[in-house]
């Protein structure tokens, strides 16, 4: 089916089956397909300010509630991240057909049918080495994170079908057979990725659950997932709802619909975003596959917000410091200053966390390059602690000069390692593929890096200035 068919069957879906209101005044928007864009939610006419742009019916939500009673029960139960996922498994469309789930099928149906591009199917598949390798550090260390999750929503689900293998009966997958020993082969965890990757990418929060945090409260939205991502505002904004009010919706939830922010209005055929959160794009790349569009020069002048973790540096720091480093590593970890310790690049001036500071302002307590342990440990720590509690701002005027010079010595580490890779993935072809997702993909791991460059640069240049912080 092309994009419009698929619209327009899910449209005929959303309004028989779940009685969606799809007339002019009700819904505002269509999918398009733009060639080298994608899909993307466009305006179907002037959409002032505050405008209700489509309200989905509860029943066609993907969620917990909606599914939680087509499983038998487990203790303890499965996520919602877990469930979704499990019902897209069993109904993944097989090749190029539709998806034949007398439930969601339709809405299955226009959902992704692979994510070759995302960074965590290269580390499923043991494949694409060649880009894991080029991406940096925090990148890699955010992607493990992901795996691990992967795995444990893979394990338990595994561990689920083991259970209640009559489950895969339900399933409307010509290749599952219950009857079939089920293992844990590599076509079956593919199948696993694409329905994890399809709800952890296209899932937005929706209060489900009596707790506002609880990681249940989420849920897969028709429509709503055909707008693209962009940092810059406007957005699209969802409904009010009463479960915010009230602490949960009725047992089936709510309805879920998007409308104008209230500051802004939008022009017909004009593409509407959402936001996927303020996250840094070592985040988005890891979790989404994507990275907001970095120009050139426009994060060293702070045009852009750019963010750099330094974790490894540091880590590798203190390790060459042997009883030393290990000391300081377990104040960090005590205190709660353990990791997080990023530059930015605005707000202006260009600057590092304050946790990255005071993790740098212990590492100097202990004369560098002493390897043991301070002979005076509570005294070195209780300096230390008077400078994170803001009773001092700084230990000695030694210890500033100290680590500002460090993080001099951190940032030019980092456009050395930055521009050498950048170097190296410009003037190797990157292999070509039917999709030409490859290219996208370097173009995506180039986009990091650069970033990485230009906020060090700027760092470089704040501290040069005597820009202070904190």
């Amino acid at each position: 089916m092309s994009a419009t068919t698929h619209w327009e069957a899910l449209l005929a879906w959303l309004h028989q089956e779940h009685g969606m209101k799809i007339g002019e005044n009700d819904l505002r928007v269509e999918c398009r397909y733009r060639p080298g864009v994608g899909n993307g939610l466009y305006a179907l006419n002037v959409c002032p300010p505050s405008t209700t742009l489509f309200t989905v019916p509860a029943s066609a939500l993907l969620n917990i509630k909606t599914l939680v009673k087509r499983y038998p029960p487990r203790t303890p139960p499965l996520s919602g991240t877990q469930l979704v996922t499990l019902h897209l498994f069993l109904h993944r469309p097989e090749g190029n057909s539709e998806s034949k789930d007398p439930a969601f099928g339709p809405y299955i149906s226009v959902l992704p049918r692979n994510f070759d591009s995302h960074p965590l199917t290269w580390q499923v598949r043991n494949s694409c080495a060649d880009l894991l390798q080029r991406l940096p550090p925090s990148v890699s260390k955010v992607l493990d994170i992901v795996a691990r999750r992967f795995q444990i929503d893979w394990d338990t689900v595994f561990e689920y079908l083991q259970d209640h293998p009559h489950v895969i009966d339900a399933s409307s997958r010509s290749d599952l057979d219950a009857s079939v020993s089920f293992t844990k082969d590599p076509t079956t965890a593919d199948d696993f990725l694409w329905a994890w990757l399809n709800v952890n990418t296209r899932c937005v929060y929706q209060r489900l659950k009596p707790t506002g945090s609880d990681p249940d409260n989420l849920t897969l939205c028709p429509v709503f997932d055909f707008a693209n991502h962009s940092p810059d505002p406007p957005h699209l904004l969802p409904l009010p709802s009463n479960a915010e009010i009230w602490g949960t919706g009725s047992k089936r939830g709510e309805a879920y619909g998007l409308r104008t922010p209230p500051d802004a209005s939008f022009e017909k055929d004009q593409e509407l975003f959402i936001q996927y959160g303020a996250h840094a794009n070592k985040t988005l790349f890891a979790e989404y596959g994507f990275v907001n569009a970095m120009p050139e020069g426009h994060v060293l002048k702070g045009i852009i917000s750019g963010e750099v973790d330094l974790q490894d540096v540091l880590e590798e720091m203190l390790l060459a410091r042997g009883a030393a480093g290990q000391w300081i590593k377990s104040a960090l970890e005590e205190e709660g200053y353990w990791g997080d310790w990023t530059v930015h690049s605005s707000p202006k001036p260009a600057h590092p966390s304050f946790r990255l500071i005071s993790a740098l302002r212990l590492y100097h307590s202990v004369q560098v390059p002493t390897t043991s342990i301070p002979r005076n440990p509570d005294e070195v720590l209780d300096r230390w602690r008077d400078t994170l509690m803001g009773r001092h701002d700084s230990i000695s005027p030694e210890n500033e000069q100290a680590w500002r010079g460090t993080l001099l010595d951190i940032c030019r580490k980092v456009i050395r390692r930055a521009r050498k890779t950048l170097e190296e993935m410009n003037s190797s072809r990157p292999e070509q593929d039917a999709d030409g997702w490859r290219q996208y993909a370097q173009d995506c791991i180039k986009t990091l890096w650069r970033e990485e460059l230009e906020v060090a640069e700027a760092v470089i240049v704040s501290v040069v200035n005597g820009e202070e912080f904190w």
